[in-house]
């Protein structure tokens, strides 16, 4: 087994990236003490969150708020080795795939910092998923030997395991015994904390598989390396932080964590608050506590999807508590309203930064910066992070834009994903063989080197920062005996930016006989919680290309056009 005890990230100043282009328009704003590039040795994920445990070992690591528990990070190391050491008893390494359904919990992030020192894969599954999906995630892997599951999910496994095999499932939360598993506690019994020794190639081995929608509907799964993900991670933390700055702050802070760790926003984020060495205070999304935790912990840094900021921001608690220590502002997922963060700035004082990156990056593409010449712009999702390069091409020609001009986002650096598991053609679709990941967004890029979001180049709504393919709740909506066919488009919500809705063909003798409500309730019973639509709007025929493919620009444009 390889040492890793010594193992530092060197932040270059004089040596250019040999990702980005040096020509690029926002790198003629970068100060001098913004690194060029950060170089480091390949590390295991789990190897280099050890690293926080060897300096901060008594220092609490994860604390739940709502069953007042607390893990140190010697603790955490501890039973995550001996969660390896049970996995490894089974068999179960490298090379094969451990699911997790889970909602934030401490055990969940046990569970899967144990995977990782197993050397297997890990592949979150969102809690909110029906059994279909899971279904076709554990299908789809081909190889998921164990699955870690929280009480309030066991029911879609149960049904899932009617269709699938999955041989060994855990319970992370000890509320009763339930058919054919065992939990936590007794899986771990007797194991010492004693990691298995596996040899991880942090460049080409998976630390995780994440599914997301695809353009069938179904879910892809992204294969994502240690090195990508480690790469996303430096230089997510170092993108507006010196490393002195950084070990200063190094076991001082706190991140509050509402954002679902099954996520790459959340997965992210909690690797970033390890490497901080930072307390993650863990508890269901209330705007009033987030307000009331980071006035009493001092919070220096909080990241949140929109409708979280939205919630916080129209509570009556905004205008009552002390926010001033916050510095680092993230709303990332889908686009911030503009009058939101003013609203903020107002109030706290502090600016919120938009970031855009996407499962296949991830997580990371863009961040705010301080530094551009008009410092973070509300409408703005920043330049890209170091070692990220970013262009903008005409989708069709795939030619580079000027400034201003609109196009296809895309991206390339050592956080792009490694591609889709068993989908070479899609990967050959999305991913150049120079490295270069098409992202399928529009966006341009200002004459400062500034860029913004402008739509989607694919058929999908941005729901709550989830991804939500439209074929896929056009097909669902279908199997509805009422219903004929169904389009489904994004429209625009002024509190979350899009929410989705259907419009419908209903069969001859169904007139006046359903209405919206069942529609939405029939679909809510049926599709994952952010995926059901939200209004239904029943009409005569569907407009369609000369092919025949549903024309859901034109549907969104009927919608535009009632504002």
């Amino acid at each position: 087994m390889k040492d890793y005890s010594n193992w530092k990230p060197i932040l270059d100043y004089e040596n250019v990236s040999p990702w980005v282009d040096t020509s690029r328009i926002w790198l003629k704003h970068r100060p001098s003490n913004y690194p060029k590039t950060i170089r480091h040795d390949p590390i295991p994920v789990h190897e280099f969150l050890k690293l926080s445990v060897q300096k901060f070992p008594n220092n609490v690591c994860i604390y739940d708020k709502p069953t007042d528990r607390k893990y140190t990070y010697r603790e955490v190391v501890n039973i995550s080795d001996r969660i390896a050491n049970a996995l490894h008893q089974l068999d179960i390494g490298k090379g094969d795939c451990v699911g997790t359904m889970s909602i934030n919990c401490p055990e969940y992030i046990l569970a899967w910092f144990g995977i990782l020192v197993s050397g297997a894969t890990l592949v979150p599954i969102n809690p909110l998923l029906k059994e279909d999906d899971v279904i076709h995630i554990v299908r789809d892997t081909g190889n998921m030997k164990a699955f870690f599951v929280h009480s309030a999910n066991y029911g879609t496994i149960k049904k899932s395991r009617e269709q699938v095999e999955i041989k060994h499932l855990i319970l992370l939360d000890d509320t009763g015994e339930k058919e054919d598993t065992i939990t936590l506690d007794e899986f771990i019994n007797g194991k010492p904390a004693k990691p298995p020794e596996v040899e991880i190639d942090p460049v080409n081995d998976l630390v995780a598989l994440l599914f997301t929608g695809g353009t069938t509907g179904l879910p892809k799964g992204v294969m994502l390396t240690h090195n990508n993900f480690l790469s996303a991670a430096l230089r997510a933390n170092h993108h507006n932080k010196s490393i002195e700055e950084f070990e200063t702050q190094r076991g001082k802070d706190v991140f509050i964590m509402s954002l679902p760790l099954c996520h790459i926003y959340g997965f992210i984020t909690l690797v970033s608050a390890f490497y901080n060495a930072a307390m993650t205070v863990i508890f269901p999304f209330e705007p009033s506590e987030v307000l009331e935790d980071i006035e009493y912990y001092k919070t220096t840094r909080f990241s949140g999807v929109p409708i979280m900021w939205q919630m916080m921001i129209n509570h009556p608690d905004f205008t009552e508590r002390d926010l001033s220590s916050l510095d680092r502002l993230i709303s990332g997922g889908a686009a911030l309203a503009p009058e939101l963060g003013r609203r903020f700035e107002e109030v706290v004082g502090t600016r919120i930064g938009q970031g855009y990156g996407m499962t296949e990056t991830n997580g990371t593409g863009t961040f705010p910066v301080k530094w551009l010449p008009e410092g973070i712009k509300v409408n703005s999702v920043g330049c890209p992070l170091i070692d990220t390069d970013a262009k903008i091409v005409n989708p069709d020609t795939m030619e580079d834009l000027k400034p201003n001009e609109v196009g296809e986002i895309m991206f390339k650096g050592p956080n792009i994903m490694k591609g889709y598991w068993k989908n070479p053609e899609a990967t050959k679709k999305e991913l150049s063989s120079d490295g270069w990941l098409r992202t399928g967004d529009l966006g341009r890029m200002d004459e400062n080197g500034y860029f913004y979001i402008e739509g989607r180049t694919k058929d999908m709504v941005k729901y709550k920062g989830y991804k939500v393919m439209a074929r896929e709740v056009e097909e669902k909506l279908m199997e509805h005996p009422a219903i004929l066919e169904a389009g489904v488009v994004g429209i625009p919500d002024p509190n979350i930016g899009e929410t989705i809705k259907a419009f419908v063909v209903l069969r001859e003798g169904y007139t006046n006989k359903v209405s919206e409500k069942e529609i939405i309730e029939w679909a809510k019973e049926r599709l994952a919680a952010y995926k059901y639509p939200r209004h239904v709007e029943f009409i005569e025929e569907l407009p369609r290309t000369g092919v025949g493919k549903i024309l859901r620009k034109a549907l969104r444009e009927r919608e535009i056009e009632k504002l």
